[in-house]
């Protein structure tokens, strides 16, 4: 069995992710955002590079049930409706909407992720949930780390250690791991994975720098939800079976 990481980007080829299953984490922030706002009650996501791009499609799916969101450098991007605190994506802001997305980091990986056979958004919000999902289709997963600015981000790398580490003692066996499955069980190990960590880290600091700790406490609540944000045709849904749960709660 066979079990990748890829630490930064710019190590994902087309040819190693084809045809498997792959899950994309941008843990401070995008994923846990993503998980935030479904759980919220958000209809779909729709992940989109750039500025341009996301104000241009919002606008052709008709401004009156979909947000805008996302943001540059921390910040939200002026003129959206929503930046990317988790924080902001309640069930009296995002329910019944379909949100555009564009982030720094997190959804330009989400487009690396095409050709994949099934792509899933992950986060340590929804740790247990994923690796189940991994578990019980028996995938060979290939764990794509957002990274910040396209360079190395331990947030990252610590959650796939923490779903690579879990997933194995689920399904035992013969797992052959890349150095990247290697190096992110062993930091996970060597650090963990909670909010402590995170303020010391590189993307924890521009969070309290741009006054946005409070993030750091949703982002590192581990299994805050038990759903697997899926990522099919452009569009970010949760299977049709945790919707209508979804929708109650909300």
């Amino acid at each position: 069995m066979r079990l990748d990481v890829f630490l930064t980007p710019g190590e994902v080829t087309p040819g190693e992710i084809a045809g498997r299953t792959v899950i994309v984490l941008d843990v401070l922030r995008a994923t846990s955002t993503i998980v935030e706002a479904l759980a919220a009650g958000a209809k779909a996501i729709y992940p989109v590079a750039s500025i341009e791009d996301a104000i241009r499609l919002a606008n052709s799916l008709g401004r009156e049930e979909v947000l805008l969101c996302g943001e540059r450098r921390c910040l939200p991007i002026e003129g959206f409706d929503l930046g990317n605190s988790p924080r902001e994506f309640t069930p009296d802001r995002v329910a019944g909407k379909t949100l555009v997305m564009s982030t720094t980091n997190g959804t330009h990986a989400m487009m690396l992720a095409a050709g994949a056979s099934r792509v899933l958004i992950g986060s340590l919000l929804n740790l247990d949930a994923v690796v189940e999902d991994l578990a019980t289709s028996e995938a060979e997963p290939a764990f794509i780390c957002a990274g910040r600015e396209r360079f190395f981000a331990m947030e990252d790398a610590v959650c796939a250690g923490a779903m690579a580490s879990r997933l194995m003692e689920s399904r035992p066996g013969d797992w052959a791991l890349n150095d990247g499955a290697r190096a992110a069980i062993a930091l996970q190990e060597s650090f963990g994975t909670g909010e402590e960590m995170f303020t010391s880290i590189g993307a924890g600091k521009l969070l309290l720098a741009a006054g946005l700790e409070g993030d750091l406490a949703i982002c590192a609540d581990r299994n805050r939800h038990p759903l697997v944000p899926v990522l099919h045709e452009r569009l970010i849904v949760l299977p049709v079976a945790l919707r209508p749960a979804i929708e109650r709660a909300g």
